[in-house]
């Protein structure tokens, strides 16, 4: 295989270069960078489908548009490499998916061709709608372009903005890149609107109806009609739907047959797809939940699970195949998971949501006002809770436990091991009473760092100490093991380790009994210092008249940076280094001789 770098034009590429370049020339130019993401994303891994999918749309967006003049909106950024190519990150590619290297998405930070920080879908067709709005206002004469997957026209935020933007008489174009796809295949009533033999004549139906102009692309990798399609929207100078058909993939064999087009993936063999993942691979927490989601399918028929456009990230794919009416994929639309359960529990079955706990946030008013507020058996699986990876700052979930602790009647726990999350499960599925999330993290779990199966209770005291109490959930085990190790090494005090997994409720007769004994109590969470852990312990002294020294270890007021576990840890000040530093400082007497 040639190098993809050795071309000429792809070498010089900028948005001025692609305004010069012929059809032809752009044909050609689509096929360079082809071959470079290809190349390049099987090394580091990253989102190569939808990329590949987008590479011919991104060139006649910037032929036609004049960016950053006219801002180009790209609905979540992993749609995005080809412009970031176009607009000077070619050499940053290597760095993708390392620490401070470049984003997975797009961000303002990099270019100022990025128009807004992107990493969720169904955001774009809003910010867009206020980007012409206030153009508009001001009397400059510019062109708001909402890139749009398909699979995110189905968030409730774009049906508002469709709704509003269809008559706003805005200077808006909102090209839909669809190729059929979410993560995994799209779903509902915008498939039939959108695929099949009359996609054109339903969705035009459809979107002038509404009061938008309509443009079909049917050849979505034609440089020739694409740009057509666009200079005719751009001209109009109102709201346009352009509706470009592309190929999710395109350009990797090996996607044509990969359940998700290889929406995303580890670093992998082009040509063989040796390596090609779109999680993490090894013992999880989700693989564990996996399998018991199998048995409690294969004896009931009363459980159903649910999950939004996320599959893969709960391991349901087999699960799917093996009931594909018992697993529910309901696209891109975290609020419709919710309604959708709680529609469920109202009629006496028991649903099973399976969602990243940073897109929960997009269903909090459900939360609230269906699922706790009514006390509906709806049971959660929270994954992705904690520090999530290279995905983006917007992706960690160390919010969810400060805004879950908020809502009543919601139980919330944080299971010690795959094998407890199992059995918490199993046994919550004998007798559901009112909602419960069951939060659990990403990453693959080191042997060294689980907790044993089978030990029953709220919080599990793995080592006393008479200097102090560590208190931690399962995922900061191995930075609870390590300060404890380094206090008793280096400053020779001996603190207790004590894992919590009942978060509300919380065993308040645990914690009281733990803190009224120990003088220093150190907390040490991925989480949000702002109503984690940290500040449940801090309820329990102040409502306890306890007067033990508090430290809390947490993520402080920040969004921390995408990284691997330790990057992150690195990031927010929980390195081991650091705690070690912080209980030093915080309690000096330790350090005197």
């Amino acid at each position: 295989m040639s190098d993809p770098l050795a071309k000429p034009m792809l070498q010089e590429i900028s948005p001025e270069t692609v305004k010069s370049l012929s059809d032809s020339q752009l044909q050609q130019l689509a096929e360079d960078i082809r071959a470079f993401l290809i190349d390049s994303i099987s090394r580091t891994g990253g989102h190569i489908g939808a990329n590949l999918a987008t590479i011919e749309l991104s060139l006649a967006l910037h032929k036609v548009f004049d960016s950053p003049a006219d801002r180009l909106v790209f609905d979540t950024g992993h749609q995005g490499y080809t412009h970031k190519i176009i607009t000077g990150r070619l050499a940053k590619f290597p760095t993708l998916n390392r620490f401070g290297g470049m984003s997975r998405f797009l961000a303002r930070s990099e270019s100022e061709h990025d128009a807004i920080d992107a990493s969720h879908a169904g955001t774009a067709i809003s910010l867009a709608t206020g980007m012409a709005f206030a153009y508009a206002r001001d009397r400059q004469p510019r062109t708001v372009v909402a890139v749009v997957g398909d699979g995110s026209l189905v968030e409730g935020m774009s049906f508002e903005a469709l709704n509003y933007a269809a008559t706003s008489g805005l200077g808006l174009v909102i090209l839909i890149n669809d190729n059929e796809m979410a993560i995994a295949p799209s779903v509902g009533g915008m498939r039939n609107l959108t695929a099949g033999s009359s996609w054109e004549l339903r969705s035009r139906g459809f979107f002038e109806g509404l009061g938008f102009t309509y443009i079909p692309v049917a050849d979505g990798h034609s440089i020739h009609d694409l740009v057509a399609a666009l200079d005719s929207a751009k001209s109009l100078g109102r709201p346009v739907v352009v509706h470009a058909k592309t190929r999710k993939g395109k350009g990797l064999e090996l996607a044509d047959s990969h359940p998700y087009k290889m929406h995303f993936s580890l670093p992998f063999d082009p040509v063989t797809g040796t390596g090609a993942a779109p999680t993490v691979v090894g013992k999880t927490f989700g693989l564990e939940a996996a399998q018991t989601l199998r048995q409690i399918l294969e004896t009931r028929d009363d459980v159903f699970v649910i999950t939004p456009a996320t599959p893969y990230a709960s391991y349901l794919q087999e699960l799917a195949t093996g009931f594909p009416d018992r697993v529910i994929d309901v696209g891109m639309a975290e609020q419709q998971a919710i309604g959708m359960a709680c529609g469920m529990a109202l009629r006496g079955k028991y649903p099973i949501v399976c969602i990243q706990t940073t897109f929960l946030q997009r269903a909090f008013d459900q939360l609230i006002h269906d699922v706790a507020y009514m006390n509906l058996p709806v049971t959660l699986l929270g994954v992705r809770s904690g520090f999530a990876g290279y995905d983006s700052p917007t992706h960690h979930g160390v919010y969810d436990i400060p805004y879950l602790r908020s809502i009543p009647n919601l139980a919330v726990v944080y299971p010690y091991s795959p094998e407890d999350l199992q059995a918490t499960l199993a046994a919550r599925m004998k007798q559901p009473e009112g909602p419960m999330v069951i939060l659990h993290p990403y990453e693959v779990i080191p042997a060294q760092d689980e907790i044993a199966a089978g030990r029953a209770g709220d919080l599990l005291t793995l080592a006393q100490g008479d200097d102090g109490a560590i208190l931690f959930l399962s995922n900061g085990l191995a930075a609870a093991r390590a300060l404890r190790d380094r206090l008793r090494t280096e400053l020779q005090a001996s603190f207790g380790l004590h894992c919590l997994r009942g978060i509300k409720p919380a065993p308040l007769d645990d914690l009281v009994r733990i803190t009224q004994s120990a003088a220093r109590i150190v907390t040490i969470e991925e989480c949000s210092i702002n109503g984690g852990i940290g500040s449940l312990v801090a309820e329990v002294l102040a409502d306890h008249k306890i007067k033990s020294d508090l430290l809390r270890l947490a993520v402080p007021d920040i969004f921390v940076p995408a990284g691997d576990k330790a990057e992150c840890r690195q990031a927010a000040g929980l390195d081991d280094a650091t705690l070690l530093r912080r209980v030093a400082a915080f309690w000096p007497e330790l350090a005197q001789p």
